[in-house]
């Protein structure tokens, strides 16, 4: 009986993570990119773009910088 309670909560807490997962991903404001040999960086694609197997893409997330401290932020 107490293994079928613990797989059970496992089973629950797995599903409810997927799911928790999926939609905090999906929510974000994801944005496709793609490098450019004219202007040597990565610009973003256009809805209804075709990216092919060598293409050198990449995703971005845009960040909110205004709550960062004045003294900037070190990335490490």
């Amino acid at each position: 009986m107490t293994w079928l309670i613990a797989i059970l909560c496992f089973s629950t807490g797995f599903a409810l993570g997927l799911v928790f997962k999926t939609a905090v991903f999906e929510s974000q404001p994801w944005t496709v990119l793609r490098w450019n040999k004219d202007s040597l960086g990565y610009r973003p694609v256009g809805i209804g773009s075709r990216l092919f197997q060598n293409d050198r893409v990449t995703m971005s997330l845009e960040i909110d910088t205004s709550e960062f401290p004045e003294e900037g932020v070190v990335v490490e």
